[in-house]
């Protein structure tokens, strides 16, 4: 099969539908993907994007419409075969096993790294996998102790590994750091040069704009429009995929900052016992009615220290104080009956419960609390009544209280978060990527109820791997970098420039 650019389709589907029970999700699809072109496959959560590309990588099977590759036709009936036939996937929740080394997942891809060779030809491999895409890894870590940003990374490299002439990128940046989605977007402009065809399914339309040769939008299951990225403009993508125009952004009012919520000092961490340190004397204020964002590329510490606040990893030395009380055993039952709250990077896995309901996780706070607890026992009613009341608040979309949360879209997932976890009024709250793999709905709709509550006089300590969301959303801009705070700025002086060169800084400055 060729793929020299502008040799043609790479990609063909034709009338593409399917469907679970009464649900469309995919209707009548066409969609056309040429070699040598970045496509972005834009759409808000729910509009059928990631059907679509499990149908094209073999995990789904459409109920009508035909599929061609490189003027070929196809029909997978398993991933392998899509993986055989060069078609490759970033997922958005990784596909790596964490109990093995990054080597050891670059080694089971097949046709990547020659294991069977020994473990030093394998390491020869990955080095030069390494070099190639400019994606860093470290072979001998063990997946589980990776960052959601190295992990990613990996993902990446091993699709490489497989030799992928199509390659789908699921949300690929959103634990990346700026420069690191620089290169990643230099990559796939590389990539497409050199043949390859490249989907990218992206909620940032900067980047799309950066990146992309044509776009695709997907609105209820169908294409609502497709074009040249030269002479589109994002009002007209966002029209298409929200079917009307967002309301601008509402100027912030300027911060009132109060007293401390929380305040550490000289906080020392090892980031594996007997291992390196992951904080080294950090100090960090977070005031009542303002917002402090934490900038720094993934794997600088931010973990850690949410861990260490939360009081699930212990602290070498140095002390948390949360209200003004100091957390001498540090513990997350002591963490929320301080005042505190977590929206967490992993929605998925450890903000909710996909086996329950939607109430039951909206409730999981206020079960001990009247009026849901009556003399040691649930008020079932009153409990119903709170989630209702809160998911109609927080714009969930559901087909009631009782429907699984495994069910509900990723931004439906998140509004449910931000209802338990903001209803209870906490004094702060720690945001960690709040609006990963979000649409411009549902990213709007986080953003605006965290400056709610900061406006209400409540504390956000934000960490964010992007920039751009760090720089709106932050009064004040603590940097990190290998576990130190390099330096803090007001908004009004935060750029980009200044950010990133404290970020690769090995002084601290005031």
């Amino acid at each position: 099969m060729t793929t020299d650019p502008g040799s043609g389709s790479a990609l063909r589907l034709s009338g593409i539908t399917k469907r679970f029970g009464a649900f469309t999700a995919n209707d009548r699809i066409d969609l056309d993907i040429a070699w040598g072109e970045v496509h972005a496959l834009l759409g808000e959560n729910g509009a059928g994007k990631t059907t679509l590309m499990r149908i094209v990588t073999g995990l789904y099977q459409p109920d009508e419409g035909t599929m061609s590759l490189d003027g070929t036709p196809v029909s997978f009936r398993r991933p392998e075969q899509a993986l055989r036939a060069g078609i490759g996937m970033v997922h958005q929740h990784f596909t790596l096993v964490p109990t093995l080394t990054e080597l050891e997942n670059l080694a089971m891809a097949p046709a990547g790294v020659p294991w069977r060779n020994g473990r030093a030809a394998a390491r020869r491999r990955a080095a030069e996998v390494e070099a190639a895409t400019g994606l860093r890894i470290a072979p001998d870590r063990l997946v589980s102790d990776a960052s959601v940003g190295e992990r990613q990374r990996l993902e990446i490299v091993k699709l490489l590994c497989r030799g992928a002439r199509l390659l789908i990128f699921d949300e690929p940046s959103a634990a990346l750091s700026p420069g690191e989605w620089d290169e990643l977007a230099k990559l796939m402009r590389r990539l497409a040069a050199e043949g390859h065809a490249v989907v990218l399914i992206s909620h940032k339309l900067s980047e799309v704009f950066a990146v992309a040769d044509r776009w695709t939008v997907l609105r209820g299951g169908a294409v609502a429009g497709t074009g040249d990225i030269a002479g589109s403009t994002p009002e007209q993508l966002v029209t298409l995929m929200v079917g009307e125009s967002l309301a601008p952004r509402r100027e912030r009012a300027p911060a009132a900052p109060g007293e401390p919520a929380l305040v550490v000092r000289e906080l020392n961490v090892e980031r594996h016992p007997d291992g390196p340190q992951a904080l080294e004397d950090v100090d960090l204020d977070v005031r009542a009615g303002e917002i402090v964002g934490i900038a720094g590329v993934a794997g600088s510490g931010q973990a850690e220290l949410v861990e260490t606040v939360l009081g699930i990893r212990p602290a070498l030395s140095g002390s948390v104080e949360l209200a003004g009380r100091r957390l001498e055993r540090r513990t997350p039952a002591g963490f929320y009956a301080a005042g505190g709250a977590l929206i967490p990077e992993d929605r998925h896995h450890v903000a909710v419960i996909g086996g329950m309901t939607l109430g039951e996780n909206i409730n999981l706070r206020a079960l001990r609390q009247a009026p849901l607890a009556r003399r040691g026992r649930i008020d079932l009613r009153a409990a119903r009544q709170r989630a209702v009341r809160l998911a109609a608040e927080y714009e969930v979309r559901a087909t009631g209280e009782s429907q699984p949360m495994a069910r509900l879209s990723g931004g439906n997932q998140q509004k449910a978060v931000l209802a338990r976890e903001l209803s209870t009024e906490p004094l702060l709250v720690i945001a960690v990527q709040p609006v990963r793999g979000l649409d411009v709905r549902a990213t709007e709709f986080v953003y605006r109820r965290l400056t709610e509550h900061r406006d209400r006089g409540g504390a956000v300590l934000l960490i964010s791997m992007d920039l751009d969301e760090v720089i709106a959303l932050s009064d004040r801009i603590a940097v990190l970098a290998h576990g130190r705070i390099r330096g803090v700025l007001d908004a009004g002086e935060a750029t980009r420039a200044r950010i990133g060169a404290l970020m690769t800084s090995s002084e601290v400055t005031a």
